[in-house]
């Protein structure tokens, strides 16, 4: 979060092997009822080949299984607290089964270093099976990183950072079988954190700090570990970028001693989000996303409800990761997704959230935060119907901050 980042690639490509439905003459999602449902459809790769006159590929094709596609990207970016950072990413696109009967399967992978001396190592994915039948989701993490923490509660002007520094070691891994021939899938999972070498910068120096007044002290690493209960369902046209439908996710997770973890505890976490086109003959879409995470009982301080530490660390543009943290969490945002170009090169969205976050008594929520923006999205592979997004956005103290993506923000 608060990233200012920056992916180039271009990739020759001579005689490109297709594979999965024909990615040229229409837009995937081909029953827009509009005259630009049968306007030829163009990419990054299109568009790259007008001005260079050659062919230019977003996709690297693997064997590993026809229909799946991979997207190499280098990653540059700039944060005030992480320094300057390099790195490489991987997106993954395609059908893992007959694109009639299956649904789109997702995933990212990727790897930065900074100037600060701070390692992330990622992969996170949303995988289907043939005629979807089975689910699998996926969030493994290895960061050795630093960032400030503002206490709990929500955002107060001129409160204090508490800058930390910690190792996460995450390993999320869920299974879902599908309900007949229901959209409704029901699965189990295994969540274990473990945050090492963690140091509270302004505790060491003597002060009280709002992670050693809630952990009782300051221990140098927690652990988490947990079976859970979980919930599925899944309309959407597109995963990668939906144009309709509905998608749910809900999680029951229940940490224990016995599962080796530190404390007794459960999170809850529901995740909801709709699209729907507010003129039959249009293609713009308005998005709607809106998630709980609570908790119950003593979860550490780490793993508390944070705004950016949702699966894909999208929530709350227009603020820092981690700006505001406590017992549970409320989320909603709108966004509206606007076509430019009727070839689906060209676009943008307007965006707006609210967050509301309780303290460590875990009462009412007192107060909504608020964040706005605006972005432009650039059509990246036209087969998947993904885009590169950029987003400029505005938290409460009005500064802008900048994101870069492969994808949507959900």
């Amino acid at each position: 979060m608060g990233v200012i980042a920056l992916a180039i690639v271009a990739l020759p490509a001579a005689g490109r092997a297709q594979t999965g439905p024909d990615p040229s003459p229409v837009i995937a999602d081909s029953t827009v009822a509009d005259s630009a449902s049968r306007v030829p459809q163009r990419d990054v790769g299109d568009l790259a080949r007008s001005i260079l006159g050659r062919p230019v590929n977003t996709e690297v094709e693997t064997e590993l299984r026809p229909g799946l596609s991979l997207t190499i990207l280098p990653s540059l970016g700039y944060n005030p607290a992480y320094g300057a950072y390099f790195g490489a990413s991987v997106a993954i696109g395609g059908w893992l089964g007959n694109p009639k009967t299956t649904s789109l399967s997702s995933g990212a992978a990727g790897a930065t270093y900074s100037t600060e001396g701070q390692t992330s190592v990622q992969f996170r994915s949303d995988f289907y099976l043939p005629d979807n039948q089975w689910a699998l989701k996926v969030d493994w993490r290895y960061l050795d990183t630093s960032q400030p923490t503002f206490g709990l509660g929500p955002d107060m002007a001129g409160r204090p950072e508490y800058p930390m520094e910690f190792v996460l070691y995450r390993s999320y891994q869920t299974v879902y079988r599908r309900v007949s021939e229901s959209p409704v899938y029901v699965g189990l999972g295994y969540h274990f954190d473990r945050y090492d070498e963690i140091h509270d910068t302004r505790a060491e120096a003597g002060e009280t700090t709002p992670y050693g007044t809630y952990m009782s002290g300051t221990p140098s690493h927690t652990q988490s570990s947990a079976l859970s209960a979980n919930i599925l369902i899944d309309t959407r046209d597109n995963s990668i970028n939906a144009s309709r439908g509905l998608f749910w996710n809900a999680s029951l997770r229940a940490y224990d001693p016995w599962l080796k973890s530190d404390s007794l505890s459960q999170t809850l976490w529901s995740d909801f989000r709709s699209f729907t086109r507010l003129k039959r003959n249009s293609p713009n879409v308005l998005a709607i996303w809106a998630y709980l995470w609570f908790t119950f009982g003593q979860a550490p301080y780490l793993d508390l409800p944070a705004i950016g530490w949702d699966t894909y660390g999208r929530s709350g543009r227009g603020f820092v990761q981690g700006h505001m943290r406590g017992t549970n969490q409320a989320y909603l945002e709108f966004e509206y997704r606007m076509r430019f170009t009727r070839d689906g090169l060209w676009g943008g969205v307007l965006f707006g959230n609210l967050i509301g976050t309780t303290d460590a008594d875990g009462g009412a929520f007192s107060g909504m935060d608020k964040g706005i923006g605006g972005g432009l999205r650039v059509k990246f592979n036209k087969r998947t119907n993904t885009n590169l997004s950029v987003d400029a956005a505005f938290g409460q103290d009005t500064t802008p901050r900048v994101f870069l993506g492969l994808q949507e923000a959900f």
